[in-house]
């Protein structure tokens, strides 16, 4: 009874704070196995930052990406909760305002079909952004996926269903209670904005087809898929009425120990920009509008296990920016910027079968370069080293 009440109260103040993945939304956590109603976990990142920003260097210092308290468990066999609180907020420069708090139930109506209400995740596509679930892959995430005005304050419900093993519809409505100042006319406040998804995730195990004795699907682990698939397609309404930001998600995974590729593809077509990067420049030469632009975002990842306890990553990143509705500076769907990501990293994990810790060391290197030649003084050649560790805790 202590416990019961120790919950509630945890979800009915999480949801008064400023609220990784769907990737684990209906899969339980293998360390929950043994306490599967209450379990409590503490996740941080720590590490040494160096940077150079238009050809300036900005000097090192140590940081705390976040520090995340999560709570996770089952109230009976149709319920389950989850609660996760950020203790320190993200203070990477590329996404300030990303945040991860949630506070939500998940009702199981039937082995086919769940439903999830609360402040959720939103369910984008793409393997990069499930990636974020995972404490040990925050050093290798492509930042600009995410937006950096997007405050992911998200509440509503989804509805989970499975037609046939290894998929996974799901469909999402919820309210942005995004606090970002408004500055628009009155008139033209959209004060509710709403966010719909749908998304297809969905995953395959070729060796299955020589193995047709083995029926117990249920018991594969997700690990051991060889295939993996995330795709959705959102609309997500904006503060100003009758504009949209509109994203198209494509990921897949493919696992054949030592080695994982993933690949994305991730059309934005946004009414008013999401990252503000045009549209800092559009102003600095006395233009004030908000553009409305398309980016499409091609990503390539590679991890290879090349000795136990190691792994080496690469990634590399391609991307177009090209006006959208077109407007005095841009005309429409006119190619404004290029722009080019490569990084390259270790990292360690000290203790067999375990990924609960690890060290870490990274290179990013980002270039942009603008088409338009009254832009092109604010091409960009920007890179980090960045040197940190990795951990999760069970406290409960």
């Amino acid at each position: 009874m202590k416990k019961t009440k120790i919950i509630f109260l945890i979800l009915f103040l999480g949801f008064f704070y400023p609220f990784h993945s769907f990737s684990e939304i209906i899969e339980q956590q293998k360390t929950t196995d043994e306490k599967p109603n209450f379990n409590v976990f503490l996740d941080s990142s720590n590490g040494l930052y160096s940077s150079v920003v238009k050809n300036k260097f900005e000097g090192s210092h140590f940081f705390d990406s976040y520090l995340n308290l999560e709570v996770i468990g089952n109230t009976n066999n149709k319920i389950s909760y989850r609660f996760t609180k950020q203790l320190i907020k993200r203070s990477r420069e590329e996404n300030p305002h990303h945040m991860l708090d949630l506070a939500y139930f998940k009702y199981k109506w039937n082995d086919k079909l769940y439903f999830l209400f609360g402040k959720q995740p939103f369910s984008f596509g793409s393997m990069e952004y499930a990636n974020e679930s995972s404490s040990h892959e925050q050093a290798y995430r492509y930042s600009h996926v995410y937006k950096k005005n997007r405050n992911e304050n998200y509440i509503g419900f989804s509805f989970i269903y499975y037609p046939i093993k290894d998929h996974e519809f799901q469909f999402q409505i919820v309210n942005d209670i995004n606090k970002e100042s408004i500055i628009y006319p009155k008139e033209t406040i959209n004060f509710y904005p709403i966010a719909c998804s749908v998304s297809w995730n969905w995953s395959l195990n070729p060796r299955n087809f020589y193995h047709h004795h083995d029926n117990d699907h249920d018991n594969d682990h997700d690990d051991n898929k060889i295939i993996k698939n995330r795709w959705s397609y959102s609309i997500i309404e904006e503060n100003e009425k009758k504009k949209y930001w509109k994203l198209l998600t494509l990921g897949s995974k493919f696992k054949w120990k030592p080695v994982i590729i993933e690949a994305d593809y991730i059309l934005s077509y946004e009414d008013m920009e999401k990252n503000r990067s045009i549209t800092d420049v559009l102003r600095k030469l006395n233009f004030y509008d908000h553009p409305s632009v398309k980016y499409g975002t091609y990503l390539v990842k590679l991890k290879y296990n090349f000795i136990p306890k190691w792994n080496l990553i690469a990634k590399g990143v391609y991307e177009t920016g090209a006006s959208g509705k077109g407007n005095f500076f841009l005309k429409e769907n006119k190619l404004f910027q290029k722009s080019y990501t490569y990084y390259g990293g270790l990292e360690f994990f000290p203790i067999m079968k375990n990924d609960d810790i690890s060290f870490f060391i990274a290179y990013q290197n980002n270039r942009i370069n603008y088409s338009l030649f009254s832009m092109k003084k604010e091409n960009k050649n920007d890179y980090f080293i960045l040197l940190g560790f990795n951990y999760r805790v069970k406290m409960i």
